[in-house]
């Protein structure tokens, strides 16, 4: 028996897996895919106030009865006005690299966190793994920013790469085995 290939089909799988979330309106498409350090339930920072590290300029545990949800992660807070402020502008409080260690970035490495080491670069909230990794990074926190930005940005092209096989993986399966 052959089997019968629709290109168009095929063609129409690939555009809505590519253009699905575009489409959906989602704000958060873009961060879908982006790896997030985040505990079994879904908490951030592991439970510390993203807002005091930049308000009070150090590591506040947070308290669950103060919430927010941003980017699939649930975000704690010491108090209602620090929910108040994330919630008006989270992108601004979130912590880089999905809120996995600065210094490990830099080597291109995923790595949990100490919220207790920390630093506020170029307006954004840079967590480390421990002292070692905090004053390697502090030696040069431009350069190390930087690397580590280059570093995030590489991980997520590649993240893009392994969705596009997937997805011309899914487009050859839909056309058949014969294509």
């Amino acid at each position: 028996m052959k089997c019968k290939s629709y290109p168009a089909l095929g063609f129409l799988a690939l555009l809505l897996f590519v253009l699905g979330p575009l489409v959906t309106g989602s704000p958060f498409a873009a961060q879908e895919k982006k790896p997030l350090n985040v505990d079994k339930d879904g908490v951030a920072i592991h439970g510390y106030d993203p807002v005091a590290y930049f308000v009070e300029g150090k590591a506040v545990k947070g308290d669950p009865l103060y919430k927010s949800n941003y980017g699939r992660a649930i975000y704690y807070f010491q108090s209602s006005a620090d929910k108040e402020a994330f919630d008006k502008e989270p992108p601004k409080y979130v912590p880089e690299y999905g809120g996995y260690c600065a210094m490990a970035m830099t080597m291109g490495q995923l790595e949990d966190v100490d919220p207790n080491y920390f630093l506020v670069h170029e307006g954004k909230l840079l967590l480390q793994r421990n002292e070692k990794a905090h004053m390697m990074f502090a030696k040069d926190p431009v350069a190390n920013h930087r690397k580590a930005d280059d570093n995030w940005e590489k991980m997520q092209g590649q993240q893009s790469k392994q969705d596009l096989h997937a997805c011309k993986d899914s487009y050859r399966f839909a056309k058949g085995p014969n294509a």
